[in-house]
C-alpha cells in the first residue's frame, strides 16, 4: 500500500517538536557560550553534557515530527538506536570543531557547516528506520539540503561574532538564535517530506507502535531536556557567587603578578642599566648594569659597595646628588665617572629615584654608558682643531662649493683675497667672483670636480674693488660615505708674493670704535708728557644712563652715540689737548697748560656739548656726562694717581645727580667721608680687627625653630665710629678691597657656624652675601671650598647668597653656580622679586632658596598687589623645589600671613634684629617662642603643610616616573597585525608621535609604509622568541635605539615590550667625525705650507701632514719636541728667546728660517707665529704656518743676475764704441806693416792706442762694480723692508 506522508498528521505533535526543536537549539548556543570561557578538564565536560543534551533534544523533535505525519507506521527498533547514537555522536563532533572556532576564522566555517550537515545525517538516518520503503522527491530534498546548510551556517555566524562583543545582551542573543535554529531544523524535517512516499512491506524486524514512539519519545525528550535546564539552573544559582569571587580574586591576583611582571620587564628590558642600592650596598643589578659593569652575572655586583665602583673625582659628587635625592631635591641626569669590575674608567650619564624595595628606601640608580660617545666627541673636537688650524690659518684661501657652486664655508683668506665678507661670499656662486674670460675654463674643472676627479688651473679673480687676482686654484671632490656631495678648493693668490702689514701701529693705539687714542696711548702720553708740562689737567668723564640706551636701543645705536660723543669731545677742547677712549662709556681728557678755572670751563662746555640730544638713525638719544678733575701736579704727580683721583671725582659728580663735575680736591669742603682717606683706611680695617659681623636669625615658620642666621657686616671706625655699610661697600667694590673684606666675612662666618655647631646648638645654616665683583672672580669657588677646609665646616651649612642683578651673564652664572653646587653648598637669590627675574632662565640655575625682598613684606597689609606678588614667589618656589625665606618680619599680621601661604623660613626684627655672636646664643630660646605664641595655631599649621607634602608627593611620583628617558612600548598580535597597547615617553613626542596616534594601531598607521615594514620584520622576530631583537631607526630627524623582548605567561608569548633610547646625538657625533675626517685629509693632503700647534712652553703638539711632504719626515718627528730644538744649537737660545717674547706680548710674530730636508737640502721658510688667547685673554696655544720660499729666492737670485748681465751688457757695449776708433787705427797700422811700409813711429801710436784701450776697460770694470754693488744694497733694503 502506497501512503501519502501529507494524508494525515497530528497539529499537536508539530507544534510540540518545534518547541523542542527551539528549546535543544537554545540549549546548544547555551553550551557554545559556555564553552568559550572554558579550559582543560571542564572544556571537556561540558562538550559531553552538551553532545547528550543536544543530540537527544535535536533527536526528540525529529521523531515527533515523524510521528506527526505517519501517525498509523511502525519503526525498527535497532534502526531507532543507532539513529540516537548518530545524533549524539554528530553533535559531539560539531562542539568539538566549534570550540576551535574562536581561534581561527577556518575552524568558524568549518563548524557552522559541520552542523547543517549533522541536521541532514540525523534526518536522513532516522529516515530509515521507517518498516517499508522510501522514495523521495529530488527537488523537496534539495530545499531541504539548502535550509539545512544556508541558514544554520550565517545564524552560526552571526552567533559566534556577537559573542565577542555582545550588544544585543547575552540572553537575547542566545534566545533569537535557537529560535531561528529550531525553525531552520524542522523547516528542513517537514521540506524533506513534501512528496515523499512509502511503500509497507510485512517485517520480521521487532517494531515499536506509533503509541509507544508517541509516549518515549515525548517523555525522554522533555524530561531530559527539562532535567538539564533544571541542573543547570540549580549549578548556575549555587556557584555563582562563589564564581564570581573566585573570579574577582583571580583577576586581582593576575592583575597583580601581570603588573609585577610588567615593572620587571621594563627593569629587566630597560637599555639603561638600573641598580638598587640600600645602605650604600648594590641589592639589584639588571642585565643592562651587569653588561655595563663588566660582569658575567649579577652576583658579582650585587654585595659589592657604591663606592668601590664609583671614580675618586666623582665620589663627592655622587654622594651630594644623593643626598639631595633624598632631602627631596630635583635631580637631573648628570655625568659620572665609574669603574667597571676590571677597573676600567667608564663615563656615566645617571639620575636615581626613592624606591622601596623588600620593604625598606632605597635608591634606583639609572643610567647610561657614555664612554664611546665621549671619546667619538674628544676624536671630533681633535679633528675639528686640526681642521680649524689648517684652515682658518691658512694663509691661502680655503673653501668648498656645495654641487650646484654656491660658496658653503670659507676661511679669513678668502675674504682677503676677494674683498667680500664671508658672510657675502656664503650667498655666491664661484661663478660670479671669476673673470668673464674664464668662465669656460672655470666651469670645466668644476663640472670633473663633481664627476671625481682633481683638477688645477689658473684664473683671474675679479675682486671686489674692481681689480684682478691671478690665482692658482685646486679643486678636489668631496666624498663622504661613498658620494660625492661639495667641492672643496685652495686659492693662492700669485699676484704678489708679499704683502705689506698695515694699520699695526695705529690700531695698538688708537680705539678701533672711535678712532680716539686708546688706553695705551693714554700711559704713553702721561708717562712721557708729565716732565715737560707745568699744569695738567686730568677729565674722566662718564656718560649717565649709558647701559640704559645700550640695553634698550641696542649695541649698534649705543656704538653710534660713543662715536658721536667722540666727536664731540674732541671739538669741546683746544688743539693741545687730547681725547681718549679709557673703554666702555668712559673718556678721558687731558688738557694742557691749564689752571682750576680754566679746566672749569671747559668741563662746562662738555657738559654743555653732551647734554644736547643726539640724533641717531630716528632717535633723538639724550644723555650727560659725569666729570671727575684732578690736577697736576696738585692731585698727584704720576698718571695712575692722576686718573685714579679723576675717577673718584666722577663719582663723587654722580653722586651729587649727575651732568655736573667735581674737583678732586674739593672732597673735603664737602664735609662728608674722603673716598681716598676711606679706601686707606679700609685697606687697614681687617688687621685692625675693625670689621666685625652681626648675625639676625632665621626662623622656621612650621615649627618655629631657628634654622639658621646671615652674616652683616659693621666697621667701628676709631674715629668716624660706626661706618654704614652702604658707604663703605659702594668704595670696596669701586677699589677691588671688597675682594679681602668679602674672604674674610666668609671665613669669619664659617668659623663662628662650625663653633656654635660644637656648642650643641641645632644645625644651623650661615648665609653669607656674595657682591657683584666677587662673583665675577674666577678663582670664587677655589675660595670657597679652601675656606671650607680651613674652618672644618661641611658645606651643606654654608649658603651663599647673590642677587638678581649679579645674573646677567646668564651662561656664566650657571657655569659658576653649578661649580658651587659641587662643592654642596646651597645658593640662594637674595632680594628676589626686585631685579632682572627671567622664569626661563631661574629653572636653569642650581639654587635652593628665594629671598623674598622686605619691601614687599612690608606693605602686605597695605598693598593688594605685595600680596598677590609674595603669595606668586611661594607658589612658584614651590612648584620649582625651591626654599622660600620672607625678609623684612616686623609685625604679627606679617608672620600670620606667610604662615597661611606656607612660607618656609622668615627673618625680621619682629625676631630678632642683627645682633653679636654672643647676643644670639643668648637669645635663641626666646627667639623659638614667637611662632608657637605668636603664630597661627599648630593644628592649622600642620594640615596646611600636609596639604603641601601631598601635592610635593604627587609631583615627585610624577617626576619619578619622568626620570626614565627614552619610550617604552608593548604590542601584540591580533589577527596577523601587531597592535600597540603602550606607545608613551620623553621620546615618543621628540618624534612626534602621541599616545592617540599609536595606541591600538599598527605601525602603517602612523610611519611611512616602507619603514613601517621594515620595523615589523623586527616585530615577528621578537614574537617568534628571538630574545633581546635590537635595530635602530630614523623618525622626523631623531635616531633612536630599540631593544624588542617577548613576554611569556604560560609557556605562550603574549606580547613584546620595547625600550628605546635617543642616540640622535651619537650618529650627528659619527657623521661630523666622518666629515671631519675627510676634510682634514683633503686639506692635509693638498697643503704645501706647513701648520704647527705649540703650547705655551714652546713643544710642538701637532704637525701637519704637509712636513711629511716638504721635509721628508713624519708629522712624529716633530711632534713632542721643543720649537727651538729644530734649529742649529747656536741659534736655539736665540729662537727660545723670540718664542717666550711673542708668548709674552701676545703679538704674532714673523721671520725667515731654515730647515734641512731628509735628503739632505736646505729649505728656506717664510714663518708666522700667532698667539691663540683664551676667554680671560691669557695665550691658550701658538699657531705656526711656515710658507717654502726657496724657489722663490733663487728666483729672485736669477733675476738679480740676469739684471747684473743687462747691466754688463749695456755697458760692454758704450765699451765697444769707445774702443772703436782706437782699434780701427790698430788695425790699419797692421795693415801698413803687412804691406811692407814700415815706420818706427808707427810702435809709439800703436802703444797709445792700447793704452787708451786699457783706461776704458778699466772705466768699465769700476762702473759695472759700482752699478752692480748700488743696486745689490736696493735689494738688500727692499728685503730688510720686507721683514
Amino acid at each position: 500500500m502506497i501512503n501519502s506522508f501529507f494524508a494525515n498528521y497530528h497539529p499537536l505533535l508539530v507544534v510540540v517538536s518545534f518547541i523542542i526543536a527551539i528549546l535543544s537549539s537554545y540549549t546548544g548556543f547555551d553550551i557554545l557560550y559556555r564553552l568559550s570561557n572554558q579550559k582543560g578538564r571542564k572544556k571537556t565536560i561540558w562538550i559531553w553534557y552538551g553532545s547528550f543534551t543536544i543530540g537527544i533534544g535535536i533527536w526528540t523533535a525529529h521523531f515527533l515530527g515523524m510521528l506527526a505525519f505517519i501517525p498509523f507506521h511502525s519503526f525498527d527498533l535497532s534502526h531507532v538506536s543507532i539513529s540516537l547514537i548518530v545524533a549524539i555522536s554528530l553533535m559531539y563532533l560539531t562542539l568539538i570543531i566549534s570550540a576551535k572556532a574562536q581561534k581561527s576564522r577556518a575552524h568558524g566555517n568549518l563548524a557552522s557547516l559541520i552542523w547543517g550537515i549533522s541536521f541532514l545525517v540525523l534526518h536522513f538516518s532516522g529516515m530509515e528506520s521507517f518498516h517499508g520503503q522510501i522514495e523521495y522527491n529530488f527537488f523537496s530534498v534539495l530545499v531541504a539540503t539548502l535550509f539545512a546548510l544556508l541558514p544554520t551556517f550565517y545564524i552560526l555566524k552571526m552567533f559566534m561574532r556577537n559573542m565577542l562583543s555582545p550588544s544585543l545582551g547575552i540572553f537575547r542573543m542566545k534566545m533569537i538564535s535557537g529560535i531561528l535554529m529550531g525553525i531552520s531544523l524542522m523547516c528542513l524535517h517537514f521540506l524533506s517530506m513534501v512528496g515523499m512516499t512509502s511503500h509497507l512491506a510485512a517485517s520480521e524486524h521487532v517494531t515499536i507502535n506509533h503509541n509507544i514512539y508517541l509516549t518515549v519519545g515525548i517523555g525522554i525528550g522533555s524530561v531530559v531536556i527539562l532535567f538539564f535546564f533544571i541542573l543547570i539552573s540549580v549549578i548556575d544559582r549555587k556557584f555563582t557567587s562563589q564564581s564570581q569571587k573566585l573570579e574577582r580574586t583571580e583577576q586581582v591576583e593576575k592583575e597583580l603578578i601581570e603588573s609585577e611582571e610588567r615593572y620587571r620587564n621594563l627593569i629587566e628590558k630597560s637599555p639603561m642599566a638600573l641598580l638598587v642600592i640600600q645602605d650604600d650596598i648594590i641589592v639589584y643589578a639588571n642585565p643592562e648594569a651587569i653588561k655595563l659593569y663588566g660582569a658575567s652575572h649579577d652576583k658579582q655586583l650585587i654585595g659589592k659597595s657604591i663606592k668601590k665602583i664609583v671614580h675618586p673625582d666623582s665620589i663627592e659628587h655622587f654622594k651630594n646628588s644623593v643626598d639631595n635625592l633624598f632631602k627631596g631635591k630635583e635631580q637631573h641626569f648628570q655625568e659620572y665617572k665609574l669603574f667597571t669590575l676590571d677597573k676600567k674608567s667608564i663615563i656615566v650619564e645617571g639620575s636615581g629615584a626613592k624606591v622601596m624595595y623588600n620593604g625598606k628606601p632605597a635608591l634606583l640608580a639609572m643610567g647610561k654608558d657614555l664612554t664611546e660617545q665621549k671619546v667619538l666627541i674628544e676624536q671630533l673636537t681633535i679633528n675639528e682643531q686640526r681642521y680649524q688650524s689648517l684652515f682658518e690659518y691658512n694663509k691661502d684661501a680655503v673653501y668648498s662649493f656645495d654641487l650646484t657652486g654656491n660658496f658653503t664655508n670659507v676661511n679669513k683668506a678668502s675674504e682677503h683675497l676677494t674683498g667680500y665678507s664671508s658672510a657675502e661670499l656664503l650667498t655666491m656662486s664661484f661663478e660670479e667672483i671669476i673673470h668673464p674670460d674664464d668662465i669656460s675654463k672655470a666651469m670645466t674643472a668644476f663640472d670633473n670636480a663633481t664627476k671625481g676627479s682633481t683638477d688645477t688651473l689658473y684664473v683671474n679673480v675679479v675682486h671686489k674693488s674692481g681689480k684682478l687676482v691671478y690665482v692658482n686654484v685646486t679643486n678636489i671632490p668631496i666624498v663622504i660615505e661613498e658620494k660625492i656631495v661639495g667641492i672643496y678648493g685652495i686659492a693662492k693668490d700669485i699676484t704678489e708674493q708679499k704683502k705689506a702689514q698695515a694699520l699695526v701701529q695705529h690700531m695698538a693705539y688708537h680705539d678701533h670704535l672711535t678712532g680716539l687714542p686708546n688706553r695705551s696711548m693714554l700711559e704713553k702720553c702721561l708717562s712721557t708728557g708729565l716732565e715737560l708740562s707745568t699744569r695738567k689737567a686730568v677729565l674722566f668723564i662718564d656718560l649717565d644712563r649709558f647701559k640704559v640706551i645700550n640695553d634698550t636701543l641696542g649695541h649698534t645705536i649705543g656704538d653710534l652715540l660713543l662715536k658721536e660723543v667722540a666727536q664731540s669731545l674732541k671739538r669741546s677742547v683746544n688743539e693741545n689737548d687730547m681725547v681718549f677712549r679709557q673703554g666702555g662709556d668712559e673718556f678721558i681728557v687731558i688738557l694742557e697748560n691749564v689752571d682750576r678755572d680754566q679746566a672749569a670751563k671747559i668741563a662746562e662746555r662738555i657738559i654743555e656739548m653732551l647734554t644736547k640730544p643726539f640724533k641717531i638713525n630716528e632717535y633723538d638719544i639724550f644723555t650727560s656726562p659725569s666729570i671727575g678733575i684732578s690736577l697736576y701736579p696738585d692731585d698727584g704727580e704720576t698718571g695712575e694717581i692722576l686718573i685714579k683721583h679723576a675717577d673718584f671725582a666722577m663719582y663723587q659728580a654722580k653722586s651729587a645727580g649727575k651732568k655736573t663735575y667735581r674737583f678732586y680736591s674739593s672732597y673735603e669742603e664737602e664735609g662728608t667721608y674722603n673716598s681716598l682717606e676711606m679706601e686707606m683706611a679700609l685697606h687697614k680695617a681687617i688687621q685692625r680687627h675693625e670689621l666685625v659681623l652681626h648675625y639676625q636669625p632665621k626662623i622656621d615658620l612650621k615649627t618655629g625653630k631657628i634654622s639658621g642666621a646671615e652674616a652683616l657686616i659693621r666697621w667701628n671706625h676709631p674715629e668716624w665710629g660706626i661706618v654704614s655699610p652702604e658707604n663703605f661697600i659702594p668704595i670696596a667694590e669701586e677699589t677691588g678691597q671688597i675682594i679681602p673684606i668679602g674672604e674674610w666675612v666668609l671665613y669669619t662666618a664659617c668659623v663662628q657656624n662650625k663653633t656654635w655647631h660644637k656648642k650643641g646648638f641645632p644645625n644651623l645654616v650661615m648665609s653669607v652675601n656674595l657682591s657683584a665683583r666677587q662673583f665675577s672672580q674666577a678663582n670664587l669657588v677655589q675660595t670657597v671650598a679652601k675656606i671650607l677646609n680651613e674652618t672644618g665646616l661641611d658645606p651643606q651649612y654654608l649658603e651663599i647668597e647673590i642677587t638678581e642683578s649679579m645674573t646677567t651673564d646668564i651662561e656664566r652664572t650657571i657655569t659658576t653656580l653649578k661649580e658651587l653646587k659641587r662643592l654642596g653648598v646651597r645658593i640662594s637669590i637674595d632680594d628676589f622679586g626686585t631685579g632682572f627675574s627671567s622664569l626661563n632662565y631661574l629653572k636653569r640655575f642650581p639654587v635652593d632658596t628665594l629671598k623674598i625682598d622686605q619691601s614687599f613684606v612690608r606693605e602686605l597689609h597695605n598693598n593688594p598687589s605685595d600680596e598677590t606678588i609674595v603669595k606668586t614667589i611661594i607658589s612658584m618656589a614651590h612648584n620649582l623645589n625651591l626654599n622660600v625665606v620672607a625678609e623684612g618680619i616686623e609685625t604679627k599680621e606679617h608672620l600670620v600671613f606667610l604662615q597661611q601661604y606656607v612660607c618656609n623660613e622668615g627673618q625680621g626684627y619682629y625676631f630678632s634684629k642683627p645682633v653679636l655672636a654672643e647676643e644670639f646664643e643668648s637669645k635663641f630660646k626666646d627667639i623659638e617662642k614667637i611662632v608657637i605664641s605668636c603664630g597661627i595655631s599648630q593644628d592649622l599649621n600642620d594640615r596646611l603643610w600636609a596639604e603641601e607634602l601631598i601635592q610635593n608627593a604627587r609631583k615627585e611620583l610624577q617626576e619619578t616616573v619622568r626620570l626614565q628617558q627614552g619610550m617604552t612600548m608593548k604590542f601584540k598580535k591580533v589577527n596577523g597585525r601587531f597592535i600597540h597597547t603602550l606607545f608613551d615617553g620623553e621620546l615618543a613626542y621628540q618624534l612626534g608621535l602621541v599616545p592617540e596616534q599609536t595606541i591600538g594601531k599598527e605601525l602603517i598607521d602612523f610611519i611611512p609604509v616602507e619603514k613601517a615594514k621594515e620595523k615589523t620584520r623586527y616585530y615577528q622576530r621578537a614574537w617568534d622568541g628571538e630574545e633581546n631583537v635590537t635595530y635602530e631607526g630614523e623618525l622626523n630627524g631623531i635616531y633612536y635605539l630599540a631593544a624588542l623582548s617577548p613576554i611569556k605567561r604560560g609557556g605562550e608569548i603574549v606580547e613584546i615590550i620595547g625600550s628605546c633610547i635617543n642616540i640622535t646625538q651619537l650618529k650627528e657625533t659619527e657623521k661630523a667625525l666622518r666629515k671631519s675626517q675627510e676634510m682634514y685629509r683633503l686639506m692635509a693632503e693638498n697643503m704645501k705650507d706647513l701648520v704647527s700647534i705649540y703650547d705655551v712652553n714652546g713643544t710642538m703638539v701637532y704637525a701637519s701632514p704637509s712636513h711629511e711632504n716638504v721635509l721628508g719626515y713624519p708629522p712624529s718627528h716633530f711632534e713632542g719636541r721643543k720649537i727651538y730644538s729644530l734649529f742649529p744649537e747656536a741659534d736655539q737660545n736665540m729662537h727660545k728667546f723670540s718664542f717666550m717674547e711673542m708668548v709674552k706680548t701676545k703679538q704674532a710674530s714673523q721671520k725667515e728660517i731654515k730647515f734641512k730636508k731628509l735628503d739632505g737640502g736646505i729649505c728656506i721658510f717664510e714663518s708666522v707665529l700667532t698667539p691663540i688667547l683664551d676667554e680671560n685673554g691669557n695665550v691658550q696655544h701658538v699657531i705656526g704656518v711656515a710658507r717654502n720660499i726657496t724657489e722663490m729666492l733663487k728666483a729672485e737670485e736669477l733675476l738679480r743676475k740676469s739684471e747684473k748681465l743687462t747691466i754688463a751688457g749695456e755697458i760692454a757695449a758704450e765699451v765697444a764704441q769707445e774702443i772703436r776708433n782706437p782699434m780701427t787705427s790698430i788695425k790699419g797700422l797692421f795693415q801698413l806693416l803687412q804691406k811692407g811700409i814700415y815706420k818706427p813711429e808707427y810702435f809709439d801710436i800703436i802703444q797709445v792706442e792700447i793704452t787708451l784701450i786699457e783706461e776704458i776697460i778699466n772705466e768699465f770694470l769700476k762702473q759695472y762694480k759700482h752699478t752692480t754693488s748700488t743696486k745689490d744694497k736696493k735689494s738688500k733694503n727692499v728685503d730688510e723692508e720686507d721683514e
